[in-house]
């Protein structure tokens, strides 16, 4: 009886054995199982989210995310430091003008009707206007300046007149036997022309011609110098052709209204449209 029961003891023992083992192997029956089974609608799947995804709603530090507005590392955020500046910026300051560069002055004679006629002439250089003795140039215009008295006699007088010369041969067309000699003024030295045309506003046949006026204009403005000639300005003609003459030059043309008389002298110094009789 000991012997049957020892051996149902040891069957029973290695049938226990044997379902502990099949419980064990196959998948899907160990105690989490039902959760892995678990298909009913409280059920969320988990799903992995790429730290990356450019759609991520949620992202708050998605560098690649055009459309965050508090991303301090968006490239195209108008604040960003490194943005280049537009050039055509309104703020953006002008270059400034060149003081050693204001204007072209040239020293230019020619021979009128029975002997030779001198005037000096600018050019402007600057962006804005310049004063030329009395006579406001704007930019990109010229202005002659000479004293004149024979020709303008039954006019204005004699005196320093503007832009004379540029109509009357503008009109004409008569430029000849010309020799001219050309110097790059700067700011200071305009200036300095600007006071001695304003300090000097007179004219006679033997002391203070137009050679004179010319050639001291010339001087003061740092040409290389030339003997103010009084009675012979022929002479300074010969003068002007040893210095290595230019000859003739292109010249600006003037309106009726901008050929003017300078009236009075130094600060108090103003201008007026010259007569038609002075033409």
């Amino acid at each position: 009886m000991k012997r049957i029961l020892a051996t149902l003891l040891v069957i029973l023992t290695v049938f226990l054995c044997l379902a502990i083992i099949a419980k064990a192997d196959v998948p899907g029956l160990t105690d989490n199982s039902t959760d892995a089974l678990r298909t009913d609608d409280t059920c969320t799947p988990y799903l992995a989210v790429d730290s990356d995804d450019p759609e991520d709603p949620e992202n708050p530090t998605d560098p690649k995310d055009p459309e965050d507005p508090e991303n301090p590392t968006d490239p195209t955020d108008p604040t960003d430091p490194t943005d280049p500046i537009d050039p055509t910026d309104p703020t953006e300051p002008t270059k400034p003008d060149d003081p050693s560069r204001y204007a072209e002055m040239y020293l230019i004679s020619y021979w009128n009707v029975a002997s030779p006629h001198v005037f000096i002439y600018f050019e402007n250089l600057t962006d804005h206007d310049i004063t030329v003795g009395a006579y406001t140039c704007p930019k990109g215009q010229a202005v002659s300046v000479a004293t004149l008295g024979i020709s303008t006699a039954d006019g204005d007088g004699a005196g320093i007149y503007y832009n004379m010369e540029l109509y009357r041969i503008g009109k004409t067309g008569k430029f000849p036997m010309v020799v001219s000699l050309k110097k790059t003024v700067s700011k200071a030295e305009l200036e300095a022309v600007t006071e001695f045309i304003l300090n000097n506003n007179r004219w006679d046949f033997f002391l203070f011609n137009c050679g004179w006026f010319a050639a001291r204009c010339w001087n003061v403005g740092g040409g290389s110098y030339l003997v103010p000639m009084t009675v012979l300005p022929s002479i300074l003609r010969i003068e002007m052709l040893l210095h290595h003459s230019l000859g003739k030059i292109p010249l600006q043309k003037a309106e009726r209204d901008q050929v003017m008389r300078q009236v009075g002298k130094g600060k108090n110094a103003t201008l007026k449209i010259a007569d038609d009789k002075s033409l």
